[in-house]
């Protein structure tokens, strides 16, 4: 992870899962700034790294325990990314229950919130820590929600993929394509029709990406020359791959 993101404002470790920061993240506290206003900003900030990294956690810990290895977890402008080698073969139903891990500890996360907001556990806390705690319960639910949404590359997108890849893995990635934009069409211009015009953007952007990304895991390698003093063939031995969620 760290060769991937040279610009991390902090780091970290929790359960034993290195945690990185990336200065993007800052981009949450900007999206507080539109609605809150002081130390506010900060409640909501805090709150948002919390549901995150417990999102992530979920994804990393469920990862860890069916035998993932060099687990690392990287927070940034908008969510976060748990990569991890296979340590052991991991069956396609494993690599569902690792995806769909994160939001399920989050949502579980914002819904015990709640429940104690609703038994008046909280009434009557200052306003900043009110903030806290309301900021922390929506985006909980709504983070882990949203990424249940079938769009590569978003859990959802993810876990529709693995579901495939058990009766036909070798068309699983178009397939996840096909309902990602199919669910594009449907959720972007009703994002947009309600007013929620970054939301529509936000959602064509996710499904850009994984585009991109399925293209170039679908652009066949071109292996490199042969050296001309290499007498034997030349045997690859390439670094495990990295899985992003």
């Amino acid at each position: 992870m760290a060769g991937r993101y040279p610009a991390l404002m902090l780091r970290f470790s929790m359960f034993g899962i290195p945690v990185g920061v990336h200065v993007t993240f800052l981009f949450v506290a900007l999206l507080g700034a539109t609605a809150y206003s002081g130390v506010a900003i900060a409640s909501w900030t805090a709150a948002a790294f919390v549901s995150i990294v417990a999102h992530e956690l979920g994804h990393a810990l469920v990862a860890r325990s069916l035998g993932g290895a060099g687990i690392s977890v990287t927070l940034y402008a908008l969510g976060g990314l748990t990569s991890y080698h296979h340590g052991r073969p991991f069956t396609h139903g494993k690599s569902f229950l690792v995806s769909a891990a994160g939001s399920a500890v989050g949502i579980a996360l914002g819904g015990a919130v709640y429940g104690l907001i609703r038994a008046g556990v909280f009434d009557g806390v200052p306003y900043e820590l009110g903030v806290f705690i309301d900021s922390l319960v929506f985006t909980s639910l709504i983070w882990g929600a949203l990424n249940w949404i079938p769009i590569v590359p978003l859990d959802g997108g993810h876990m529709v993929k693995h579901l495939i890849s058990i009766v036909n893995p070798e068309r699983a990635p178009l397939i996840a394509q096909v309902i990602t934009w199919l669910a594009v069409a449907v959720l972007a211009p009703l994002a947009w029709a309600k007013g929620y015009r970054f939301g529509a953007l936000i959602v064509v952007f996710f499904a850009a990406v994984g585009l991109r990304e399925y293209r170039q895991q679908s652009t066949p390698r071109q292996p490199p020359p042969p050296s001309p003093a290499e007498n034997a063939e030349p045997v690859e031995a390439p670094e495990p791959p990295e899985f992003p969620i």
